[in-house]
């Protein structure tokens, strides 16, 4: 799963929770999270990812390179990627973790 995010974004902070809560339970089912983050201060971002406990990797997209060839329109966005590496889901907006298990589950065949 790969999210669009940013520190200053009610939202992502909204479903920040879940996301660290459901990837905790997947990582040792081959599911893999990575935050990009998004026209931020580096040191809020930071300060966001230590406050909220999340445990998978984040970089900075400084430029929106990364958002522009995805096609990001806003964040928080989400795009769920599959094994072979072809984007199966988009997922625009907060996304709670009962819905966050449910397309992941779907993915894993369950």
């Amino acid at each position: 799963m790969l999210d669009f995010w940013a520190s200053w974004c009610p939202p992502c902070r909204e479903e920040a929770p879940a996301l660290a809560q459901v990837y905790g339970e997947y990582r040792d089912l081959g599911v893999g999270f990575v935050g990009v983050n998004l026209w931020d201060n580096a040191g809020d971002a930071e300060l966001f990812l230590q406050e909220q406990g999340h445990k998978y990797p984040n970089g900075i997209d400084d430029g929106g390179e990364i958002a522009i060839s995805y096609g990001v329109r806003g964040i928080p966005e989400k795009f769920f990627i599959d094994s072979e590496g072809r984007i199966v889901r988009k997922f625009s907006g907060p996304v709670d973790a009962e819905r966050l298990r449910q397309i992941l589950d779907s993915m894993l065949g369950g």
